[in-house]
């Protein structure tokens, strides 16, 4: 009988680690969340262009690297996150983005930790927001938003570099 327990407890000790291996090694990007700032102008018709990056910095200088999609493990690209069903980046407003809308980081796995997020836009139609969530397969998330929130961004101040807080809830 006592045998019987310790075999018990290694099989569940042996499941609870292949549990941690698994979550720990699928650190796939499962949404964004975007916040417009709450003030009139804020918001934009335009969809923006998006290159996180986990930890490679020079990768966010590589202008070829967003179109090339020769960037590794260490960040994917999003061109034009953009829902097209619904208004979306209107002022004072959360926008949830997920699935097929996250193109290229589309259940991307990272294999670091994310610590920037390089915002671009083409258009002269500006877009003030206050953050930018990520929300992993792995339960983490990632706060990215500069100390001098809002931020606007447009022809003229893209790119935006912005740092990101790993966080584990």
């Amino acid at each position: 009988k006592h045998s019987n327990n310790n075999m018990k407890n290694f099989f569940l000790a042996c499941l609870v680690v292949t549990s941690v291996i698994s979550v720990t090694e699928s650190r796939k990007i499962k949404r964004i969340v975007t916040k417009t700032s709450d003030f009139a102008g804020a918001g934009t018709d335009k969809g923006a262009n998006y290159l996180v990056v986990a930890n490679d910095w020079p990768a966010l200088f590589q202008e070829s690297n967003m179109n090339t999609c020769s960037l590794g493990n260490s960040a994917c690209f999003i061109s034009d996150l953009d829902d097209t069903s619904r208004n979306d980046r209107e002022q004072g407003k959360l926008d949830i983005f997920q699935g097929t809308l996250l193109r290229g980081c589309n259940n991307f796995t990272f294999s670091n930790d994310v610590e920037f997020i390089r915002v671009t836009k083409d258009t002269e139609d500006d877009w003030t927001f206050d953050w930018i969530y990520l929300e992993f397969s792995d339960f983490t998330h990632v706060y990215c938003g500069l100390q001098t929130a809002p931020n606007t961004i447009n022809t003229t101040t893209s790119p935006l570099t912005i740092m990101c807080k790993n966080q584990v809830y």
